[in-house]
């Protein structure tokens, strides 16, 4: 139950390069919550985690309900994909079991978290305690065109059930104008030595929209 912290720098991977300013990288055993609101924010923030991840050596799991996965776009950003697997949940039991399986210290990517069916408390927190116990670097990404966005806090947990199980927090928007594209970013939580930056943000994101884009 009780433990020293440890000394030592607990391993981490970005979860977008150009987010890391402004919330951090993922720690082992974490678990991060992020909503997109359009199909360009999700494509960027997937592709760049799991790139991240197998790029630094580990291995990645994508996981989801629906077939939303492209290894031409993957290969965009990182061409070592030998450590990377494909799979398909339909229910929160489903993804409980999957993390069982995963190697320790592993990505799991998880796209549509939100369609799972039998989500409860219970089973969310038991997830939460596997996650630990293997030191997983865990993404639940949930796209979605209606959100309400004078009232965030409920939507987090509207979608994620337990928003407080996670050490981020976060919406991503992306926009173009004339050719350039912005990330808005709103962090309702990030890691403690970046509370400061929890509130709205925009981001140049240019390289990283285009690469997708043509």
């Amino acid at each position: 139950m009780f433990f020293r912290p440890a000394g030592e720098e607990k391993r981490k991977v970005p979860l977008i390069e150009e987010l890391s300013p402004l919330v951090g990288e993922v720690e082992e055993g974490s678990m991060v919550a992020v909503v997109t609101t359009d199909a360009l924010s999700q494509t960027i923030l997937q592709y760049s985690a799991l790139a991240n991840a197998l790029n630094s050596g580990m291995t990645a799991y994508y996981l989801e309900p629906t077939n939303g996965f492209s290894l031409k776009l993957l290969n965009k950003l990182s061409e070592n994909n030998e450590n990377l697997f494909l799979g398909k949940v339909y229910t929160l039991d489903e993804l409980s079991s999957a993390l069982e399986l995963v190697e320790d210290n592993s990505l799991v990517f998880v796209s549509n978290f939100s369609i799972l069916e039998n989500q409860s408390r219970e089973k969310l927190i038991k997830m939460r305690r596997v996650v630990d116990e293997k030191s997983l670097f865990l993404v639940l990404s949930h796209n979605t065109l209606e959100i309400n966005e004078l009232d965030l806090n409920s939507e987090f947990k509207r979608l994620f059930v337990i928003p407080e199980l996670f050490e981020h927090l976060l919406v991503l928007r992306t926009s173009g104008y004339r050719g350039h594209y912005r990330m808005n970013i709103s962090v309702l939580k990030a890691p403690p030595e970046f509370v400061k930056n929890i509130g709205e943000h925009s981001i140049p994101i240019d390289k990283k929209a285009k690469m997708f884009l043509v």
